[in-house]
């Protein structure tokens, strides 16, 4: 079996050809940030959404309900955040072009949102999801539901 062709990156002020994985070091160690988020920063585990939907506050727009609550781990790890879109938005690949979006919007604004909490988001069915118009829902809803005092209810 023959692997495909490597994605290769060229850096202008270089002049050098890397590859991708490679790139993304040499370009990290230049002091740009890495803003990844990879599913360590998901709330993924059936039991860890439970949760948030059992013991977590709510907020709503228009757009979305956010939903927040205490991480597990004791509120000392970075916020995460989970997608749930239910069947109403329409078949397989537009609830995953929403979910994906939904992700994006969080990714964006991870670093304004306070460690510690683990976000669910419930889009709306039929609003207007851009990954602009969800950072606007985030920025306004998080506050409500994310109680810097660390109580719960």
């Amino acid at each position: 079996m023959v692997a495909g062709p490597v994605k290769r990156r060229v850096f202008a002020s270089e002049g050098k050809t890397l590859p991708g994985r490679i790139a993304r070091q040499v370009f990290a160690g230049q002091g740009v940030m890495d803003e990844r988020a990879g599913k360590r920063l998901r709330v993924r585990r059936r039991s860890d959404v439970k949760g948030v939907f059992e013991r977590g506050r709510r907020s709503a727009d228009r757009r979305l309900t956010l939903l927040a609550a205490r991480s597990a781990d004791g509120g000392t790890g970075p916020a995460r955040g989970g997608v749930a879109v239910s069947g109403r938005h329409g078949k397989a690949v537009r609830r995953n072009r929403i979910k994906r979006l939904c992700r994006e919007a969080f990714r964006r604004v991870r670093g304004e949102l306070p460690p510690g909490w683990d976000f669910m988001m419930v889009p709306r069915a039929g609003a207007d999801l851009t990954v602009e118009n969800l950072q606007q829902s985030l920025r306004a809803l998080a506050p409500r539901v994310a109680d810097p005092t660390g109580e719960e209810g």
